[in-house]
C-alpha cells in the first residue's frame, strides 16, 4: 500500500510535486522522476492526451518500497516560471532542486536517491548527476542520444513511413519530409536558434523556444554517453525496439561499461508498452493513451524492480 501527498518545492521558481510514500517505517531510497519534452503534467497528461504514464510509474516505485517524487515542469500547471523561455539549464536546475529537497525529507535516505529520466528526462538526468550527487540513474527511452540526433531519428522515421503512405496525407508528408527535407529542417531550426541570444524566435511563423534549442545543441550524443559512463554509480538504460522517439541502437555506445546495464525489449514503444498495431508516427496520439491503460511491459517492470532491489534494498 502507498499514499500520496502534494507538496511545493521552493528554489528560484516554485515547483509543484507529488510524493508517493510506501507504508514502510524508517528512511527509504527515493526515486526522482524527470518527465520528457512537452507540456504534460506530472502524471503524464495534457489537454486531449491522457496517459497517466508518470503517475503509474511512480506508483510502481512506491509498491516496490521506494519513496517516489514526480513534478510539474517549470511554467506548467502548479509550477512557477515561464515554460516558453525555459532553457535546458533551467530544467536541470529544477531537477537539482527536487533532488536536494528529497535529501531533506524525513522518509528519505539521502545517500540512496535514484534519478529516473524518461525521453528528454534522460538528458536532464545525466546533466543533473554532474551537478548533484545521486546514487543511481534509470534512463528510459533516450539514453545515449542528444536532442539533435533524436530529432534526426524521428524525421528519418517519418520520411520512411511516408514512402508507403497513400492519399493526400501521404502526398503532404512526403512533400515536407521525404529525402533530406526533414533533416534540413531540423538543421535550419537549430541554426536559427544558435544564431541568436534571444529566448524565443520565429521559425516559419511559429514562435519557438530558442534558448531551449540552443542549450540542447551544446551537447552531443557523445557528451551524454560520456556523462553516463563517468557517472560512477549504477545505471539502467532501457529503450524499446519499437520506440519512435529514441533509437534503441544508441545503447550500443555503452558496450563495455560495467556500471551500465542496457535492455532493449522487443516491440516496446516510447511509453514502455508492447505494440499491437502498425506503430505509425501518425497513430501515436491514439496509440499512447490506449496502450497506457494497460500495465507497463512486464519485462521492463521486472528488470527495473530487480535492478533496484539488488542495489537499493
Amino acid at each position: 500500500m502507498t499514499s500520496e501527498e502534494a507538496i511545493f518545492i521552493d528554489s528560484d521558481v516554485r515547483i509543484g510535486a507529488t510524493v508517493t510514500y510506501p507504508e514502510k517505517d524508517g528512511r527509504r531510497p527515493a526515486v526522482i522522476l524527470i518527465a520528457g519534452t512537452g507540456k504534460s503534467d506530472r502524471d503524464g497528461n495534457m489537454r486531449g492526451f491522457h496517459t497517466d504514464l508518470y503517475k503509474n510509474l511512480t506508483a510502481s516505485f512506491g509498491c516496490w518500497g521506494y519513496v517516489a517524487i514526480r513534478y510539474d515542469k517549470r511554467g506548467t500547471y502548479a509550477s512557477g516560471g515561464d515554460f516558453g523561455t525555459a532553457g535546458l539549464s533551467d530544467l536541470v536546475d529544477d531537477a537539482v532542486s527536487v533532488i536536494r529537497h528529497a535529501k531533506t525529507m524525513d522518509r528519505v535516505d539521502p545517500e540512496n536517491i535514484i534519478v529516473c529520466g524518461h525521453s528528454e528526462g534522460t538528458m536532464i538526468a545525466a546533466i543533473a548527476s554532474t551537478k548533484e550527487k545521486v546514487a543511481g540513474l534509470i534512463l528510459l527511452g533516450g539514453a545515449g542520444m542528444c536532442m539533435r540526433d533524436a530529432l534526426y531519428y524521428q524525421n528519418i522515421g517519418v520520411a520512411k513511413e511516408a514512402e508507403n503512405m497513400k492519399g493526400v496525407k501521404g502526398f503532404i508528408v512526403r512533400r515536407t519530409n521525404s529525402g533530406d527535407k526533414g533533416i534540413n529542417r531540423v538543421d535550419s531550426i537549430f541554426d536559427k536558434c544558435d544564431g541568436t541570444d534571444k529566448d524565443r524566435v520565429l521559425v516559419s511563423g511559429i514562435r519557438m523556444n530558442a534558448k531551449w534549442m540552443r542549450e540542447h545543441d551544446s551537447y552531443t550524443s557523445e557528451d551524454f554517453v560520456s556523462m553516463v559512463k563517468d557517472f560512477g554509480g549504477p545505471v539502467l538504460a532501457i529503450t524499446g525496439t519499437a520506440d519512435l522517439s529514441a533509437d534503441y541502437r544508441a545503447l550500443e555506445a555503452f558496450e563495455g561499461a560495467d556500471s551500465v546495464e542496457c535492455y532493449a525489449p522487443e516491440n516496446v514503444n516510447h511509453v514502455l508498452r508492447e505494440v499491437d498495431d502498425d506503430n505509425s508516427y501518425l497513430n501515436i496520439k491514439k496509440q499512447y493513451p490506449r496502450l497506457c491503460a494497460r500495465p507497463m511491459h512486464e519485462g521492463i517492470s521486472e528488470r527495473m524492480r530487480l535492478w533496484m532491489e539488488s542495489r537499493f534494498p
